[in-house]
């Protein structure tokens, strides 16, 4: 397990080296999200079917390189007005039926609340996976990285991850950015402090994070990420 959690961190902090130069940031206003890729990803139009039967449109992003599927899957609930929160439960019982959830905690990108995961899948993949609804749609977000080399490939799966951001109606780069005012995760990229608090230790410790606002409680996720968001700054 160290040497798995070692090989994912060193990935995390090389963001200049070959694995990471050929990313770029993806936008849609229009869905109203934005994710960093290393290829352009294909979109494709179908139909998501609910829990209870409903079908529904969704709109799927999906690129593949070097062993990783990366998709985004928005899904147009507006026709039946369900609960955001109950939607966001099922989706993400739902991961349980295909393989083991390893880590499951509350997200915040922009103002929107999600829930991030970590699944082993029974067939040997990785799975970073975020869920969100905003604007009444519901965005699923997997990062598979495939066996045989799930693990060594999981960092740019997780990247993927950490990358989503909500634009237009649904937040801005202007906004919040993920958790509070720090503008993407502690300053718009990859938190050394967040890498230095999970080195050595497994997916799931508990760790402290030190923020502009006071210390906060952490998971590691293959990097430490606070529990909640921290307190806003007042208003002036």
């Amino acid at each position: 397990m160290k040497r798995a959690t070692a090989l994912w961190m060193t990935l995390w902090l090389i963001p200049g080296a070959a694995i990471a130069q050929d990313w770029k940031a993806y936008q849609y206003p229009d869905a109203g999200f934005a994710v960093q890729l290393p290829v352009a990803p294909v979109v494709q139009k179908g139909t998501f079917t609910t829990p209870g039967g409903v079908s529904l449109p969704m709109t799927s992003y999906v690129a593949r390189q070097d062993g990783i599927v990366y998709t985004l899957k928005v899904i147009d609930f507006s026709s039946i007005n369900p609960d955001g929160t109950k939607t966001i439960a099922e989706t993400e019982k739902s991961f349980g039926a295909s393989g083991t959830v390893t880590v499951a905690i509350d997200a915040r990108v922009n103002r929107e609340h999600g829930r991030e995961l970590s699944v082993n899948g029974a067939d040997g993949s990785r799975s970073a996976v975020a869920i969100f609804f905003a604007n009444r749609h519901l965005y699923l977000l997997v990062g598979q990285s495939l066996p045989p080399d799930a693990i060594a490939r999981s960092g740019d799966a997780i990247r993927f991850q950490e990358s989503l951001q909500f634009i237009g109606a649904n937040g801005g780069f202007g906004g919040f950015g993920r958790f509070g005012r720090f503008g993407g995760r502690f300053g718009g990229g990859f938190n050394p402090q967040a890498v230095a608090a999970c080195s050595g230790k497994a997916a799931g410790a508990a760790v402290q994070l030190d923020t502009p606002r006071g210390p906060v409680p952490a998971t590691c996720t293959l990097i430490a990420r606070p529990n909640a968001a921290p307190n806003p700054p007042p208003a002036h």
